[in-house]
């Protein structure tokens, strides 16, 4: 899959509003402007329990999915979970507190939490999120999840299993050969040169600099997961396939039909090294 070409002057007006909107994004994450709003509280935790895992995910227009989303996360075995939803669409902010307040959680969900952000940032908004937690003091791993992704009650064992310091660990995971779209699957347990943020684990630590921010290109500003796994390799950080069940839906709704080329141009922009 490559895509359709894009014209330079469709292009360029592409580029200048990511960038406008980055902009935008950065002055309101700095002012402190992006704030959350706990609507959900599980039960507590064994004494000497382990903290919640932290689950991000970045909400826009898919709002039918959230029951499915809280109830999944809730049968996950393992691990509690601390869910926190990042909304780039407020006109559903009602419905998601709605149905977020009428969800009674039985299980492992013990804490979901909403921020809603005025600006669509896309799927940065993800990281936003991580950067705030790891200033609280959250460490370790954290997990990134897409609303239209089905898991099994065994996501966050199998993700947190094959996680670690310096270390991304996903589903949706190649294998490059110096173009996006020159890839090839990987298989369970392999160095990788791609994971996809959707059902992934990563180390917090991708966030303790602010240059994860300040070097992005603004005109990329919202291909967040290159840019992650791009800001990662060239730090010597570890990629790897994970092998856990994860089905795709509502695949009209994804974003990825029109970024096609702008995915490739920014992966070779990039200029990575392939070899893993």
């Amino acid at each position: 899959m490559s895509g359709a070409p894009v014209s330079a002057p469709v292009a360029f007006v592409r580029r200048a509003r990511s960038a406008l909107d980055w902009r935008i994004a950065m002055r309101r994450y700095r002012a402190g402007r992006f704030r959350s709003r706990t609507l959900l509280r599980g039960r507590g935790g064994e004494p000497g329990a382990p903290a919640p895992i932290a689950v991000i995910v970045c909400l826009w227009n898919r709002r039918e999915r959230i029951d499915a989303l809280l109830t999944q996360l809730d049968a996950q075995q393992g691990p509690r979970v601390r869910l926190l939803l990042w909304n780039n669409r407020p006109a559903d902010d009602d419905f998601y507190r709605e149905r977020i307040a009428a969800y009674t959680p039985h299980g492992a969900l013990a804490e979901v939490s909403l921020v809603s952000s005025r600006v669509n940032v896309g799927g940065l908004g993800r990281f936003f999120i991580a950067r705030r937690l790891r200033t609280e003091g959250y460490r370790g791993t954290f997990v990134m999840l897409d609303d239209d992704q089905d898991v099994s009650d065994h996501f966050l064992a199998d993700l947190l299993a094959a996680s670690g310091p310096h270390t991304i660990a996903g589903y949706w995971a190649w294998t490059m050969s110096g173009d996006y779209w020159a890839r090839v699957p990987a298989f369970p347990g392999d160095r990788v040169s791609y994971v996809g943020t959707g059902g992934c684990a990563c180390d917090i630590d991708i966030v303790a600099d602010l240059s994860f921010f300040t070097e992005l290109p603004r005109y990329f500003a919202f291909l967040e997961d290159i840019w992650m796994c791009g800001y990662a390799r060239k730090r010597g950080w570890l990629l790897r396939k994970v092998d856990t069940p994860v089905e795709f839906v509502l695949d009209e709704t994804n974003q990825h039909h029109t970024l096609a080329e702008r995915k490739a141009e920014f992966y070779r922009y990039l200029q990575l090294d392939d070899a893993v």
